[in-house]
């Protein structure tokens, strides 16, 4: 029987509002990278019936243990809370932020168990105990000043520490020069001024409405009233805020660069995460909110690759601001990348040990077995009564191959088009379903108001029941079916290990890393892990799955691509 843990209410929907879902599995706490109890980024969610909680969670006021399980956690910030025990940020060994200044917390010795930190933000002086522990800190910290006109203890004045070099005072707004720490779990960072923006009402999706199609993105690139740019992930980014234009010396350093424009109202500018529009809310916290005169402004956005070789690891971001008298021309029609696969790497042959460039078609010729593909013809009608148009992708993968039968002879469901004519439920959503798992857990599908797009998006939710809070998954369908497919494939495949699945430790991540071809595709959110895609042969793959703990499993067609692939897998990783 799988343990069951408690939940104060008010952490459940703080979760639920940072990452834009109900906390489905217990390793989906260790994916968690910030946690603030004043975000509202995603949902309206705003009493504990609003949250569907798993059958190993039970409410439990003032249980906030479930904290110290977040052990992948960087940034904590509780605001106007009072909590008994904050033994569990013994657990949160990675948080280097962590703002404490509006709680009850007290014992200061908790935090000398956190090896990472690099600010922390306290009540006032009078409300801590063992404040000598203090000193002892190789961080920066920060005492919120006291309210009342009683004189502070002796020795220590209020906000006494080392002044966190290039970022203001807590609880200023940032100005040009400064630095700012920026976590995002969407794919971009937006900018806007709040009195340029003041027309949208607060608690409206604007993401949804306004700023997901690319030519409504590019109209509003071109207007300036709200500018972004695709970071190509979520994760850690470093911002740096500069005035004027980049020099030559800065253009060779962050060789990415791309050029924007916004105008600014109210002496303000503010910043954030992508997902931050789908619940309109101009009440940035002070740490994303820029001082600047109001004017028009060129931005010169460029960033490299950081040294890990992964975008949005720790990565920086430099902001450049020059002010123009009138709103610039921009040439802008779609969404700005400001991230490159394509110019930073070499050019790659395809031949039979890559997959960069070849056509899924033959892609699962290799991964299945099988010689000859099979799709459907007069049976697209059946899915065409309830939704119409179909992406073009969509409907050549049904027109060609997806009644070959191997395709449908592995792990979890695809659906089939007679399937539309069976389940009401499959034909009478907001998203057209693709592929269900095998317990019913998990389904993936297409936004109906996206079937006008060629290639759209593919987003996941956690069951049947409930298409209110579904969560990207892939920003394409060709490439969510390359991904599916492949990952489908290792369920089937006659050569693997003597265990499906094996634990992996993070030196033996490296050696896949290293021995394998990293492939062009992956999955988010699919049974609430991330997954990505190596192989070495046409026809084997191993699927790493990063859930908190990291799993792999791998296989192959062949026993010569099974061979191949063992070449760099060989004694790798711990049976499940």
């Amino acid at each position: 029987m799988m343990k069951q843990y408690g939940i104060d209410p008010r952490l459940a929907i703080w979760i639920q509002r940072n990452t834009g879902h109900d906390l489905q599995t217990f390793s989906d706490l260790a994916k968690m990278k910030s946690l603030d109890s004043r975000r509202r980024n995603f949902s309206s969610a705003r009493k504990i019936e609003d949250i569907r909680l798993p059958s190993w969670l039970m409410v439990k006021e003032n249980d906030f243990s479930l904290i110290g399980e977040m052990t992948k956690l960087k940034q904590l910030s509780l605001h106007d809370v009072a909590i008994d025990d904050y033994s569990f940020l013994a657990g949160c060994r990675s948080l280097n932020t962590l703002d404490l200044q509006d709680t009850s917390f007290l014992d200061c010795r908790l935090l000398t168990e956190l090896p990472a930190l690099k600010k922390v933000l306290l009540p006032p002086y009078s409300q801590l105990k063992h404040t000598e522990v203090l000193e002892q800190l190789s961080c920066l910290w920060e005492i919120k000043e006291e309210t009342s006109e009683e004189p502070k203890a002796a020795g220590q004045p209020c906000g006494e520490g080392t002044p966190l070099e290039g970022s203001p005072a807590s609880g200023e707004p940032l100005h040009l020069g400064d630095t700012a720490h920026l976590s995002i779990d969407g794919m971009g960072i937006v900018l806007f001024s709040p009195e340029v923006m003041k027309s949208v009402v607060p608690g409206s999706d604007f993401l949804t409405e306004e700023f997901t199609d690319p030519k409504q993105v590019g109209e509003h690139i071109r207007k300036g009233d709200i500018t972004a740019f695709c970071t190509g992930t979520g994760g850690d980014f470093i911002l740096w805020f500069r005035s004027g234009y980049p020099d030559s010396n800065a253009e060779k350093e962050f060789p990415v660069m791309i050029r924007l424009a916004v105008e600014v109202r109210g002496g303000s500018l503010q910043f954030g995460d992508l997902f931050w529009l789908s619940d309109w809310n101009p009440d940035f916290p002070q740490d994303q909110v820029l001082s600047l005169p109001d004017g028009y402004y060129h931005i010169t956005a460029c960033t490299r690759r950081p040294e890990s070789g992964y975008w949005g690891d720790d990565q920086i971001i430099c902001l450049y601001f020059n002010r123009l008298e009138e709103m610039p021309e921009l040439m802008w029609q779609g969404v700005p990348c400001l991230f490159t696969e394509e110019q930073e790497e070499e050019p790659q042959d395809v031949d039979a040990q890559g997959q960069d460039q070849r056509e899924y078609m033959e892609m699962i010729r290799q991964l299945y077995g099988v010689e000859e593909l099979q799709g459907y013809t007069e049976e697209l009608a059946v899915v065409k009564k309830y939704f119409n148009p179909l992406p073009p992708v969509l409907e050549e993968f049904w027109s060609r191959a997806a009644h070959t039968e191997a395709i449908h002879r592995v792990q979890d469901q695809w659906i089939r088009p007679e399937d539309f004519d069976k389940w009401d439920w499959l034909k009478d959503g907001d998203y057209l379903v693709i592929l269900i798992e095998n317990q019913g857990c998990c389904r993936a599908g297409i936004r109906r108001k996206d079937l006008t797009k060629a290639d759209p998006p593919v987003y996941v939710a956690a069951d049947r029941k409930d298409d209110q809070r579904w969560t990207l998954c892939a920003g394409t369908l060709s490439g969510f079916l390359r991904a599916a497919l492949a990952y489908e494939a290792v369920f089937a495949f006659p050569f693997h290990g003597d265990e499906l699945m094996y634990w992996l430790t993070e030196e033996e991540l490296e050696t896949v890393r290293t021995g394998l071809e990293k492939q062009p595709f992956g999955l988010s959110g699919w049974l609430g892990m991330d997954m990505s895609f190596y192989s070495n042969a046409s026809d084997n793959m191993a699927v790493i799955m990063d859930c908190g703990d990291l799993e792999v499993l791998y296989g192959a067609a062949s026993e010569a691509g099974y061979k191949r692939l063992m070449e760099v897998m060989e004694g790798i990783g711990e049976p499940l």
